[in-house]
């Protein structure tokens, strides 16, 4: 069985919601954005016993204490043998199975219900119907607390699963092994020696060297398997145990016999990044995704989030519905070079953001950043990114894909003038009707508004002073007139010449003040609308 849709009402940090779960549900969103809410949620109607619901959900969970507070989830794909848990409780038309935890308040008084809404009787779910689910939800800190030295490991957990029936005489036979060896050792009868003449006068009757003894405590409980740890040899030859391993390498061995351990049902992760670099990160998820188990996972991570395909994200904002773009977004076979060129970690992780701000390139970045920074804003505080872009002709797939009919952020778009037209047939739209559309427009470019708030002489006067320019290429500015100096429009053509640009904007980003910095008039009409 798998998860189709979840709905939510009543939570005091998610607004009503309703969810499309398709193959995997992988939550996105910056830290308070409620993802890892929604996973509480729906381990509230799957997970939690109905004696863990009482413990789990207090007044703070409910929006309007007057109204329930209530999770619905959807599942499908029941095998008979899944069906046979739920005889009365399923829809009978098509065979789904949906579980609806409401919890109510009257005064201090919770009462909480968890029963089947389609099914044919009232009856509410039963602990092994609740096991029968195979809902597994697993904390951010999971492999360091399962792999934590001195303590029970998921090793172990793995052991008691072996069958060693087979073995069990040979298994013995070792351990009795080890118990005379060590009885036989002269170092170790020496040291009960000496335990002896410490004990011997203090203890009730006495005590003699014969009558102590170091004994395997494997020997002791019967246990053949007990103490034995997992080993990893790694490329030098060193072998050590998987407690003493990275995180990152804990994190993968716990989660690979986590998927050994459990083969069915659903997994939930919150936060499965933590402590791990990005190869990690993706080792990891395609160990997750190896089980074949549907996957719900909270997540910052681009990483995490391109493992899977873009309709599989819901998008997370404080205050704000999760926002999915419609099945089978970008999986068309004209959608592949797109999304091949923009579903990649860097791109993926400004889901995160409140706002993109898009720009065309590099040089437009450095330039929007200064004179953010110079005008006393402040874009990583509010939750803006700027967005590369990588020219004018990739902005419809800026807004196809973060836009409304993609993932619902909020997009402004500054391009130059050249680009003016092809932005306005794209979105439909006259051209003086832009900045209604959140476009605009540096005139002509740039590079012709910066030098202008920079001024020519002051501007020209720094480039040959960086060593960014030699004098060759300072020599391939066209002057028509006597003065050697060029006028804006000379030095801002020379600017815009591929490969001066960046370097041209390199020095023009140490020259803007504040002054200056509100001059560059198409900049600051992007940063006063986004901020």
């Amino acid at each position: 069985m798998k998860i189709t849709s979840i709905r939510i009402n009543n939570h005091s940090r998610i607004p009503n919601c309703t969810i499309d779960v398709r193959d995997n549900l992988i939550l996105v969103g910056a830290n308070g954005s409620g993802k890892s809410s929604i996973i509480r949620c729906i381990d509230l109607a799957l997970g939690k016993t109905t004696q863990q619901l009482y413990y789990s959900i207090d007044n703070s969970d409910f929006e309007d204490e007057e109204q329930p507070f209530a999770v619905e989830v959807r599942l499908e794909g029941l095998s008979e043998d899944e069906l046979s848990f739920f005889p009365d409780d399923y829809d009978a038309l098509d065979n789904s199975l949906t579980v609806r935890m409401e919890a109510t308040l009257d005064k201090d008084d919770l009462t909480i219900r968890r029963y089947f809404p389609k099914g044919a009787g009232d009856n509410n779910l039963r602990r092994e119907q609740l096991e029968s689910i195979g809902w597994s939800m697993i904390p951010s800190d999971f492999s360091t607390t399962q792999l934590e030295p001195g303590r029970k490991t998921i090793v172990d957990d793995y052991l008691k699963e072996v069958d060693a029936s087979g073995d069990e005489s040979k298994l013995a036979e070792a351990i009795k092994s080890l118990s005379d060896a060590i009885d036989g050792s002269d170092a170790f009868n020496e040291a009960l020696g000496s335990l002896a003449d410490q004990l011997d006068p203090v203890l009730d009757g006495g005590i003699t060297a014969n009558k102590l003894h170091f004994v395997p405590e494997a020997a002791i409980n019967g246990d053949l398997l007990n103490n034995v740890r997992l080993q990893i040899e790694g490329r030098s030859g060193t072998a050590r145990q998987a407690t003493e391993q990275s995180d990152g390498t804990k994190a993968l061995i716990a989660f690979s016999i986590f998927g050994l351990l459990n083969s069915g049902g659903m997994i939930a992760i919150d936060e499965p990044e933590t402590h791990l670099h990005p190869l990690a990160q993706r080792n990891l998820i395609r160990i997750l995704k190896s089980t074949g188990r549907q996957l719900v996972i909270a997540t910052h991570s681009g990483v995490v989030a391109g493992e899977f395909e873009p309709d599989n994200i819901a998008v997370t904002r404080e205050g704000f519905s999760p926002v999915q773009p419609k099945r089978g977004f970008l999986a068309g076979q004209e959608d592949q070079k797109t999304l091949a060129r923009w579903w990649i970690s860097s791109r993926i992780e400004l889901l995160t953001a409140k706002q993109i701000i898009a720009v065309e390139g590099q040089s437009d970045r450095m330039l929007l950043e200064k004179v953010a920074g110079n005008t006393g804003r402040h874009l990583e505080r509010d939750g803006i990114e700027i967005l590369e872009a990588g020219g004018c002709r990739e902005m419809p797939h800026v807004l196809e894909i973060f836009g409304e009919d993609g993932f619902g952020l909020q997009i402004s778009i500054l391009v130059d003038e050249d680009a003016e037209e092809d932005m306005a047939n794209a979105l439909g739209a006259n051209k003086e009707d832009l900045a209604s559309k959140f476009v605009y427009v540096s005139r002509r470019d740039l590079e012709e508004e910066y030098v202008a708030a920079i001024g020519a002489d002051s501007l020209w006067k720094a480039l040959g002073e960086s060593s960014l320019f030699t004098q060759n290429m300072l020599n391939t500015c066209t002057i028509l007139d006597d003065s050697g100096k060029p006028n804006e429009d000379e030095l801002a053509e020379f600017c815009r010449r591929k490969k001066n640009k960046i370097l041209s904007a390199v020095v023009a980003c140490k020259l803007l003040d504040e002054a200056s910095a509100q001059r560059v008039s198409s900049v600051i009409e992007v940063l006063r609308n986004a901020i």
